[in-house]
Protein backbone atom coordinates (compact mmCIF):
# COMPACT_ATOMS: atom_id res chain seq x y z
CA UNK A 1 0.00 0.00 0.00
CA UNK A 2 1.18 3.53 -0.73
CA UNK A 3 2.38 5.84 1.99
CA UNK A 4 -0.40 8.42 2.41
CA UNK A 5 1.28 10.33 5.24
CA UNK A 6 2.65 12.72 2.60
CA UNK A 7 0.83 11.94 -0.66
CA UNK A 8 0.32 14.20 -3.66
CA UNK A 9 -1.53 13.70 -6.97
CA UNK A 10 -3.35 15.90 -9.49
CA UNK A 11 -6.72 15.00 -7.97
CA UNK A 12 -6.14 14.87 -4.21
CA UNK A 13 -3.41 15.12 -1.59
CA UNK A 14 -3.04 13.77 1.93
CA UNK A 15 -0.72 14.68 4.80
CA UNK A 16 -0.61 13.54 8.42
CA UNK A 17 -0.44 16.48 10.81
CA UNK A 18 -0.72 16.30 14.62
CA UNK A 19 -3.07 13.29 14.99
CA UNK A 20 -5.03 14.42 11.92
CA UNK A 21 -5.05 13.35 8.29
CA UNK A 22 -5.54 16.37 6.01
CA UNK A 23 -7.05 15.51 2.62
CA UNK A 24 -7.35 18.17 -0.07
CA UNK A 25 -9.80 17.45 -2.89
CA UNK A 26 -8.45 19.34 -5.90
CA UNK A 27 -10.78 18.21 -8.68
CA UNK A 28 -14.49 17.91 -9.26
CA UNK A 29 -16.29 14.69 -8.47
CA UNK A 30 -16.73 13.43 -12.01
CA UNK A 31 -13.01 13.86 -12.77
CA UNK A 32 -12.09 11.93 -9.66
CA UNK A 33 -14.73 9.24 -10.15
CA UNK A 34 -13.93 8.73 -13.83
CA UNK A 35 -10.30 7.80 -13.16
CA UNK A 36 -10.14 4.30 -11.69
CA UNK A 37 -6.58 4.66 -10.41
CA UNK A 38 -7.42 7.84 -8.49
CA UNK A 39 -10.53 6.22 -7.01
CA UNK A 40 -8.48 3.25 -5.81
CA UNK A 41 -5.89 5.61 -4.34
CA UNK A 42 -8.51 7.62 -2.46
CA UNK A 43 -10.17 4.47 -1.09
CA UNK A 44 -6.76 3.10 -0.06
CA UNK A 45 -6.02 6.45 1.58
CA UNK A 46 -9.26 6.37 3.61
CA UNK A 47 -8.55 2.77 4.65
CA UNK A 48 -4.96 3.62 5.60
CA UNK A 49 -6.17 6.46 7.82
CA UNK A 50 -8.73 4.15 9.43
CA UNK A 51 -6.01 1.62 10.24
CA UNK A 52 -3.48 4.15 11.60
CA UNK A 53 -4.04 4.36 15.38
CA UNK A 54 -2.17 7.64 15.91
CA UNK A 55 -4.57 9.41 13.52
CA UNK A 56 -7.68 10.45 15.44
CA UNK A 57 -9.64 12.24 12.72
CA UNK A 58 -9.75 13.72 9.21
CA UNK A 59 -9.85 17.27 7.91
CA UNK A 60 -11.02 17.49 4.29
CA UNK A 61 -10.34 20.67 2.36
CA UNK A 62 -12.36 21.37 -0.77
CA UNK A 63 -11.22 23.75 -3.50
CA UNK A 64 -13.84 25.84 -5.29
CA UNK A 65 -15.12 24.56 -8.63
CA UNK A 66 -15.38 26.65 -11.79
CA UNK A 67 -16.86 26.34 -15.29
CA UNK A 68 -18.94 23.42 -14.13
CA UNK A 69 -21.61 23.46 -16.83
CA UNK A 70 -19.29 23.45 -19.84
CA UNK A 71 -17.06 20.74 -18.39
CA UNK A 72 -19.98 18.59 -17.30
CA UNK A 73 -21.50 18.93 -20.78
CA UNK A 74 -18.27 17.67 -22.32
CA UNK A 75 -18.19 14.73 -19.92
CA UNK A 76 -21.80 13.73 -20.66
CA UNK A 77 -21.40 14.26 -24.41
CA UNK A 78 -18.34 12.01 -24.42
CA UNK A 79 -20.50 9.20 -23.03
CA UNK A 80 -23.37 9.97 -25.40
CA UNK A 81 -21.07 9.83 -28.43
CA UNK A 82 -19.81 6.34 -27.59
CA UNK A 83 -21.00 3.85 -30.20
CA UNK A 84 -23.57 1.39 -28.84
CA UNK A 85 -25.29 1.06 -25.49
CA UNK A 86 -22.58 -1.17 -24.04
CA UNK A 87 -19.86 1.47 -24.13
CA UNK A 88 -22.26 4.14 -22.91
CA UNK A 89 -23.36 1.93 -20.05
CA UNK A 90 -19.74 1.25 -19.13
CA UNK A 91 -19.11 5.00 -18.78
CA UNK A 92 -22.18 5.56 -16.62
CA UNK A 93 -21.53 2.44 -14.52
CA UNK A 94 -17.90 3.36 -13.90
CA UNK A 95 -18.90 6.84 -12.78
CA UNK A 96 -21.82 5.67 -10.63
CA UNK A 97 -19.87 2.88 -8.96
CA UNK A 98 -16.99 5.20 -8.14
CA UNK A 99 -19.28 7.77 -6.52
CA UNK A 100 -20.99 4.99 -4.55
CA UNK A 101 -17.74 3.46 -3.28
CA UNK A 102 -16.31 6.79 -2.13
CA UNK A 103 -19.58 7.82 -0.42
CA UNK A 104 -19.87 4.45 1.35
CA UNK A 105 -16.25 4.62 2.51
CA UNK A 106 -16.82 8.04 4.08
CA UNK A 107 -20.16 6.96 5.58
CA UNK A 108 -18.62 3.85 7.19
CA UNK A 109 -15.51 5.66 8.46
CA UNK A 110 -15.24 5.33 12.25
CA UNK A 111 -13.22 8.47 13.05
CA UNK A 112 -14.57 12.04 12.99
CA UNK A 113 -14.46 13.90 9.66
CA UNK A 114 -14.67 17.68 9.38
CA UNK A 115 -14.81 19.30 5.95
CA UNK A 116 -14.19 22.91 4.95
CA UNK A 117 -16.11 23.99 1.83
CA UNK A 118 -15.60 27.22 -0.11
CA UNK A 119 -16.79 28.84 -3.32
CA UNK A 120 -18.95 27.06 -5.85
CA UNK A 121 -19.56 23.34 -5.45
CA UNK A 122 -21.71 21.12 -7.67
CA UNK A 123 -24.40 18.86 -6.25
CA UNK A 124 -22.56 15.69 -7.28
CA UNK A 125 -19.43 16.79 -5.39
CA UNK A 126 -21.51 17.89 -2.42
CA UNK A 127 -22.77 14.32 -2.09
CA UNK A 128 -19.32 13.32 -0.85
CA UNK A 129 -19.56 15.86 1.97
CA UNK A 130 -22.84 14.77 3.55
CA UNK A 131 -21.48 11.59 5.21
CA UNK A 132 -18.91 13.84 6.94
CA UNK A 133 -19.66 14.61 10.57
CA UNK A 134 -19.34 18.39 10.46
CA UNK A 135 -19.44 20.68 7.41
CA UNK A 136 -18.10 24.23 7.65
CA UNK A 137 -18.79 26.53 4.70
CA UNK A 138 -17.48 29.96 3.80
CA UNK A 139 -20.04 32.72 3.43
CA UNK A 140 -19.47 32.81 -0.34
CA UNK A 141 -20.18 29.09 -0.85
CA UNK A 142 -22.92 28.12 -3.30
CA UNK A 143 -24.30 24.67 -4.13
CA UNK A 144 -24.89 24.46 -7.90
CA UNK A 145 -27.15 22.14 -9.92
CA UNK A 146 -25.53 22.25 -13.38
CA UNK A 147 -26.77 18.88 -14.60
CA UNK A 148 -30.41 19.98 -14.60
CA UNK A 149 -29.62 22.59 -17.26
CA UNK A 150 -28.66 19.84 -19.69
CA UNK A 151 -31.31 17.33 -18.66
CA UNK A 152 -29.22 15.10 -16.39
CA UNK A 153 -30.63 13.56 -13.22
CA UNK A 154 -28.84 14.88 -10.09
CA UNK A 155 -25.82 12.72 -9.34
CA UNK A 156 -24.35 11.68 -6.02
CA UNK A 157 -25.88 11.29 -2.57
CA UNK A 158 -27.50 14.72 -2.07
CA UNK A 159 -31.06 13.56 -2.99
CA UNK A 160 -30.77 10.67 -0.51
CA UNK A 161 -29.70 12.87 2.38
CA UNK A 162 -32.10 15.69 1.50
CA UNK A 163 -35.10 13.36 1.62
CA UNK A 164 -33.82 11.81 4.86
CA UNK A 165 -33.35 15.18 6.54
CA UNK A 166 -36.17 17.27 5.08
CA UNK A 167 -38.85 14.86 3.87
CA UNK A 168 -40.08 14.25 0.34
CA UNK A 169 -41.88 17.57 -0.24
CA UNK A 170 -39.01 19.94 0.61
CA UNK A 171 -36.38 17.72 -1.02
CA UNK A 172 -38.39 17.59 -4.25
CA UNK A 173 -38.85 21.37 -4.23
CA UNK A 174 -35.09 21.97 -3.95
CA UNK A 175 -34.02 19.34 -6.47
CA UNK A 176 -36.54 20.18 -9.15
CA UNK A 177 -36.07 23.94 -9.00
CA UNK A 178 -32.42 23.70 -10.00
CA UNK A 179 -31.79 26.95 -8.14
CA UNK A 180 -28.37 27.28 -6.55
CA UNK A 181 -28.26 27.44 -2.76
CA UNK A 182 -26.37 30.07 -0.80
CA UNK A 183 -24.38 29.15 2.27
CA UNK A 184 -27.13 30.49 4.52
CA UNK A 185 -29.83 28.55 2.65
CA UNK A 186 -27.70 25.40 2.87
CA UNK A 187 -27.30 25.91 6.62
CA UNK A 188 -31.04 26.37 7.11
CA UNK A 189 -31.67 22.91 5.65
CA UNK A 190 -28.70 21.32 7.47
CA UNK A 191 -26.51 20.78 4.40
CA UNK A 192 -23.81 22.70 6.26
CA UNK A 193 -23.26 22.96 10.01
CA UNK A 194 -21.52 26.34 10.31
CA UNK A 195 -20.70 29.41 8.20
CA UNK A 196 -17.46 31.38 8.53
CA UNK A 197 -15.38 33.75 6.42
CA UNK A 198 -12.63 32.47 4.11
CA UNK A 199 -10.03 33.70 6.58
CA UNK A 200 -11.67 31.80 9.46
CA UNK A 201 -12.24 28.49 7.64
CA UNK A 202 -9.04 26.64 8.48
CA UNK A 203 -9.02 27.62 12.15
CA UNK A 204 -12.72 26.72 12.52
CA UNK A 205 -12.12 23.24 11.07
CA UNK A 206 -9.20 22.54 13.39
CA UNK A 207 -11.14 23.84 16.39
CA UNK A 208 -14.07 21.52 15.69
CA UNK A 209 -11.74 18.53 15.37
CA UNK A 210 -10.16 19.39 18.73
CA UNK A 211 -13.65 19.32 20.25
CA UNK A 212 -14.25 15.86 18.81
CA UNK A 213 -10.89 14.63 20.11
CA UNK A 214 -11.99 15.30 23.69
CA UNK A 215 -14.50 12.45 23.36
CA UNK A 216 -13.13 8.86 23.39
CA UNK A 217 -12.82 7.52 19.86
CA UNK A 218 -14.92 4.43 20.51
CA UNK A 219 -17.74 6.59 21.87
CA UNK A 220 -17.65 8.76 18.76
CA UNK A 221 -17.78 5.69 16.54
CA UNK A 222 -20.76 4.22 18.42
CA UNK A 223 -22.56 7.58 18.21
CA UNK A 224 -21.97 7.73 14.45
CA UNK A 225 -23.46 4.25 14.10
CA UNK A 226 -26.65 5.45 15.79
CA UNK A 227 -27.32 8.26 13.32
CA UNK A 228 -25.64 7.55 9.99
CA UNK A 229 -27.44 5.69 7.18
CA UNK A 230 -27.06 1.95 6.96
CA UNK A 231 -24.85 0.64 4.16
CA UNK A 232 -27.71 -1.26 2.52
CA UNK A 233 -29.82 1.94 2.40
CA UNK A 234 -27.15 3.79 0.46
CA UNK A 235 -26.50 0.81 -1.80
CA UNK A 236 -30.20 0.58 -2.71
CA UNK A 237 -30.30 4.31 -3.38
CA UNK A 238 -27.26 4.22 -5.65
CA UNK A 239 -28.65 1.27 -7.61
CA UNK A 240 -31.78 3.29 -8.38
CA UNK A 241 -29.81 6.48 -8.97
CA UNK A 242 -27.55 4.81 -11.52
CA UNK A 243 -30.53 3.56 -13.52
CA UNK A 244 -32.04 7.04 -13.63
CA UNK A 245 -28.74 8.69 -14.59
CA UNK A 246 -28.33 6.09 -17.33
CA UNK A 247 -31.81 6.82 -18.69
CA UNK A 248 -31.20 10.59 -18.70
CA UNK A 249 -27.83 10.27 -20.45
CA UNK A 250 -28.68 7.83 -23.24
CA UNK A 251 -31.51 9.99 -24.59
CA UNK A 252 -30.38 12.50 -27.17
CA UNK A 253 -30.73 16.04 -25.95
Amino acid sequence: MKDFSNYMSDVFSCAFKVQTAVICLKEESYKLANDVSHVHDLLDCINSIEMTPEIKGVLIQHDAEFERVDELKSFIQAIQKESGYVKKEMGVTRYGNSIKRITLALNDFSKPIVIGIKGKVAIDSFGYFLPCDYRIATDDMRVEFPGLEIGITPMGAVPFFLKRQLGTTKATEILMSGKSLSAQEAKEISLVSQIVTNEELNDACWAKLQEFYKVPGQTLNFTKQLVRPKTYELEEYFEMSMRLIWNSIIDDK
